[in-house]
């Protein structure tokens, strides 16, 4: 988990090399600006995710998952194609009901192909299934891309930007879901990861995603209580920076500033 400040950025890559990036984090802009200035403006993932990636030496990024279409997910999705070779961007059909976003879509002339509940991504000598949405969405919050699977010896829930809602959609939809790891939903707010949710998944770990001193108060104190009531480790990267899961055949967990 890239720290991208207040946005999301996951890199996965395997012993034979194959990369899967779920989202590239950005910035959202909160007041207009004039042309000048945002002509000015940096991409955050020219300060964060891209020179992570460069330092790991990638050139190549197999898989970019874009979860939903906000900012701070996909934003910098361009100027990280500008950077890296880009095999496939694996969206939902709810994603492309977004006019904007399909119009920036198409100016990168990459390979797009959309995935649904059941798709699968192989890595790792396995692979993560593609759990939700199950219908056309807004490619909102709860329109999230969910991802779920075995890597090594442990199992990963990477939950967007998931909200109560959707987190009920899918304890509607599957009779089990057990995850030692919870990508926390919509970087620690209030209105995800619900206590009911928690139980139902039983995961020992969760990772959070913030930005430091954010303007949403990410992570709530609220959602920290109820990790603290499921007795589940927290990690975050506005507390510890990047949060890396290493190993062969067990993960060990680093936290690197």
């Amino acid at each position: 988990m890239i720290d991208v400040g207040q946005g999301d950025s996951i890199f996965i890559r395997d012993m034979r090399g194959k990369t899967i990036l779920i989202d590239v984090g950005g910035k959202v802009a909160f007041a207009k600006k004039a042309s000048w200035q945002r002509a000015l403006q940096t991409a955050n993932a020219e300060k964060t995710l891209i020179p992570y990636l460069k330092t790991q030496g990638v050139d190549t990024i197999d898989q970019l998952v874009l979860t939903h279409t906000d900012t701070d997910h996909m934003g910098d999705m361009e100027t990280v194609a500008k950077s890296f070779k880009i095999r496939e961007i694996l969206v939902s059909s709810g994603s492309l009901t977004k006019p904007n976003f399909v119009k920036r879509l198409k100016k990168m002339k990459e390979k797009i192909k959309v995935v649904r509940a059941g798709d699968k991504l192989p890595i790792m000598g396995t692979s993560l299934q593609i759990l939700y949405p199950f219908e056309k969405g807004d490619g909102g919050n709860n329109d999230s891309l969910v991802l779920y699977g075995q890597l090594l010896n442990l199992t990963f829930l990477f939950t967007g930007d998931l909200e109560k809602e959707g987190e009920e959609a899918l304890m509607r939809s599957y009779v089990s879901l057990p995850a030692d790891v919870l990508k926390a939903g919509h970087h620690g707010s209030k209105g995800s990861s619900s206590l009911k949710f928690l139980s139902f998944i039983s995961a020992k770990l969760a990772l959070i995603s913030a930005g430091k001193n954010n303007r949403y108060k990410h992570p709530h104190l609220e959602t920290l209580e109820r990790f603290k009531r499921q007795h589940m480790i927290v990690y975050r990267t506005d507390q510890e920076g990047a949060i890396r899961f290493r190993g062969i055949k067990k993960w060990k967990i680093e936290t690197v500033r």
